[in-house]
C-alpha cells in the first residue's frame, strides 16, 4: 500500500474505552457526536469532553444520520430497521422496510434533499441480495434500488445533488446512482472497484472528492478527480484505527473523525481541507 497522506502519528484516539465497537457516527452543527454500541446505546457528547447515553435502541447499531427535525436516525440489525431518537431521548422505529420485503441488515443512512430518507439493507454476505429503500415523508417505505445488490453499505449524496454514491462491500467498490428531484434511483454505474478490500463507508470532501473508510484494510482511501485512489490514513497496526468502518467532518471544521467497530474509541485528524 502506498505511504499514507496523513501520517498515524497525526491522528488522535478520543473517548478510549468509553464507547462500545462503535460502527457510525454523525456530528451535528453544534459539534456533538453521535454513535452508538454492541446492545444498542446511543452515545452523545463533544469531542473535547465524555460522552453520554442518551437512549437506547433494541441491539446492535449500524448507521446513523441527523434529520431535518433535528432528530438522530440510527439503524438497528437487532430488531431490524431504522429508528428515530428525539432530542429528548424517545426512540421510535420509522421503518422495517416495505410491506413486501421486511429489511434484513438496516446499514447506513441519507437524507435526500426533499427530505426522504435512504437507509441501505446489505442483505445477506456473499448472497446479492441487497437493495436500498427510502421512508417518504408520508411515513411509507419503498424499494428505490435492487441494482446496487452486492451489500450495499455507505451512501453519499453527491455535492451538487444529482447523484448517490453507494459502498458495495462485497464487489468490493463503490458505485453511483443518477438522482432525480423526485427522490428516483436509477443507472447504476460502477465508480470504483477495491479489490482486497471491505469498503464501508463514504464520505465527500469540500472539494467534492470521496473519502471511502474500510472494514479492512484499517484504511481510508480518497478518489481523486482523474480516478487515481489516493490513500488518506492507515493503521496497519491497528494503534490509532481499528477498522475504521465510518467516518464524519465536525461541521465548519476540516477535523475528520473515524468510529472504530474493532474497538472502543473514536479517531479524530485534521484534514486537509
Amino acid at each position: 500500500m502506498a505511504a499514507p497522506l496523513i501520517p498515524v502519528e497525526a491522528v488522535e484516539p478520543i473517548w478510549f474505552g468509553l464507547v462500545d465497537h462503535p460502527e457510525d457516527l454523525a456530528i451535528d452543527r453544534a459539534g456533538n457526536v453521535w454513535c452508538g454500541g454492541e446492545e444498542g446505546q446511543i452515545y452523545k457528547g463533544r469531542l473535547e469532553g465524555q460522552p453520554e447515553i442518551v437512549a437506547q435502541t433494541p441491539g446492535r447499531t449500524y448507521g446513523f444520520a441527523l434529520g431535518p427535525d433535528g432528530s438522530c436516525y440510527c439503524a438497528d440489525v437487532t430488531d431490524p430497521g431504522v429508528y428515530r431518537i428525539a432530542s429528548a431521548g424517545d426512540v421510535d422505529r420509522v421503518s422495517a422496510g416495505s410491506d413486501d420485503r421486511p429489511a434484513v441488515l438496516p446499514n447506513d443512512l441519507a437524507f435526500l434533499p426533499n427530505g426522504e430518507l435512504l437507509f441501505s439493507d446489505s442483505g445477506n454476505w456473499g448472497a446479492n441480495d441487497g437493495c436500498i429503500y427510502a421512508v417518504g415523508l408520508d411515513g411509507k417505505t419503498r424499494v428505490a434500488d435492487k441494482s446496487c445488490a452486492a451489500y450495499p453499505n455507505g451512501l453519499g449524496v453527491s455535492p451538487d445533488l444529482t447523484e448517490i454514491a453507494v459502498v458495495e462491500s462485497t464487489l468490493p467498490g463503490v458505485s453511483v446512482l443518477s438522482l432525480d428531484q423526485a427522490g428516483g434511483l436509477s443507472g447504476r454505474r460502477v465508480l470504483v472497484e477495491l479489490p482486497g478490500t471491505v469498503p464501508d463507508g463514504l464520505l465527500y470532501d469540500s472539494q467534492g472528492r470521496l473519502l471511502i473508510s474500510c472494514w479492512a484494510p484499517d484504511a481510508v482511501f480518497r478518489l481523486e478527480p482523474g480516478g487515481a485512489l489516493a490513500v488518506v490514513l492507515h493503521d496497519p497496526l491497528r494503534v490509532v484505527l481499528n477498522q475504521p468502518t465510518n467516518i464524519a467532518f465536525v461541521p465548519g471544521t476540516n477535523r475528520l473523525v473515524a468510529a472504530n467497530i474493532g474497538d472502543r474509541y473514536l479517531s479524530v485528524v485534521e484534514y486537509d481541507v
